[in-house]
């Protein structure tokens, strides 16, 4: 009679939780969020928390359960960043790891990806040498070096107020800034595009003070400007460069979109500044401006590619772990090859053959920013559309 009532029960309460208003809460699916949050770009990275933050929340869930963004500061340090990204892989569980600001702390983290071995989807890393680095690292959201200079030389190309000018090259002294110099070289050597310096200047990023560099740009004659510079940057070396007079008779075209708050801080001084990107805020397609609004409204801040990029990577790596039905690495990484997302700059697909993505971008310049919701004073103002097959590269 015990033993019958013991079963009883246990059946009973088998039923409780086992009914709705019983039930356990289902585990959350982690995912690992690494984004620079003090130095030199904590806006941006900021801003790159914010984006895979409202995809998240647009998602909602992923295979029935809730997301959880476990988020790390990298500092842009490459061992700090791998260190980080040990914690949150063995002590916190994340099933995937996204975001990365810097080439160089990218690289480091591919190199030991068979040790943490979780997918890896960056939304910023910029060096070509991602493209079929491993099956388990990805490139979503931002153009590549080479689709860079591919956009940057058709724009220089295709405009009369750029394309005849001589150009110096300064860059970041580190893996994407050098990548990026020559690459730009490269291309534009091959298109009769004139260059000063084929060697090309490094500045550290830790410097403040241009005037060094600027007065060897005034000294040399040339009369365009290539640079490739951590976007936080963009616009002071805009600025300072603006006050020595050199934009008087030198434009600057940019290997990377400047950051919105700085060159709100920048003001006039920013106008004139032409780059291939993604995106800007005045790409007005209905998605995009629904997206803009929507950022808007929930951190009151304006919206950056930076944040967009960060969005459609992080769409991109939930879409594929709900298609793969599961957290393993290998399935994950599956779903992740071929995979598109139709987002604020449109389709933007990873290449299956090599795990970097492929979309089209646009030429921009800044300028005085017509009326809009943000109180932006400065517009990345939209001049030039490339389409993706134009930028390559081929998908072998």
């Amino acid at each position: 009679m015990k033993r019958m009532l013991l079963i009883a029960v246990t059946v009973v309460v088998g039923l409780m939780f086992a009914a709705p208003g019983y039930a356990l809460a289902a585990d959350p699916v982690k995912i690992g969020v690494l984004v620079p949050l003090t130095g030199i770009v904590a806006q941006g990275g900021l801003e790159m928390k914010y984006g895979i933050e409202m995809a998240a929340k647009e998602k909602g869930k992923v295979l029935g359960r809730p997301i959880e963004l476990v988020v790390e500061d990298t500092q842009i340090k490459p061992d700090v960043a791998v260190s980080k990204a040990e914690k949150l892989v063995f002590k916190d569980g994340c099933v995937s790891l996204i975001g990365v600001f810097s080439s160089g702390v990218g690289l480091a983290l591919a190199k030991n990806i068979d040790k943490l071995k979780v997918p890896f989807v960056t939304t910023h890393v910029m060096t070509t040498e991602f493209y079929g680095m491993h099956k388990w690292v990805f490139r979503s959201g931002q153009l590549a070096n080479d689709q860079t200079a591919v956009g940057n030389v058709k724009g220089i190309l295709a405009r009369p107020d750029l394309k005849d000018r001589k150009y110096y090259v300064l860059v970041h002294d580190y893996a994407w800034g050098h990548d990026a110099g020559k690459r730009f070289i490269e291309l534009a050597k091959q298109n009769g595009i004139k260059i000063y310096n084929e060697n090309f200047d490094k500045a550290p990023t830790s410097t403040k003070d241009w005037s060094s560099y600027i007065s060897k740009i005034k000294a040399s004659g040339a009369d365009g400007i290539y640079i490739a510079f951590i976007t936080n940057v963009i616009p002071v070396f805009a600025k300072q460069a603006f006050d020595f007079g050199l934009t008087k008779t030198s434009k600057i075209v940019s290997a990377a979109a400047p950051g919105p708050m700085e060159l709100e801080e920048g003001g006039e001084a920013c106008y004139g500044i032409f780059g291939a990107s993604c995106w800007s805020w005045d790409v007005n397609t209905p998605v995009s401006d629904a997206w803009e609004k929507k950022f808007w409204e929930t951190y009151k801040v304006i919206p950056s590619d930076a944040a967009v990029h960060s969005y459609v990577g992080a769409m991109h790596l939930l879409d594929a772990i709900e298609k793969a039905k599961s957290t393993d690495v290998d399935k994950i990484s599956g779903a992740l090859r071929g995979i598109s997302f139709n987002g604020p700059y449109g389709t933007v697909r990873i290449s299956a053959k090599d795990n970097c993505m492929r979309t089209d971008a646009v030429l921009t310049e800044t300028m005085a920013a017509p009326p809009n919701p943000f109180g932006a004073k400065v517009a990345m103002k939209v001049l030039k559309i490339f389409k993706a097959e134009e930028l390559g590269p081929p998908e072998k």
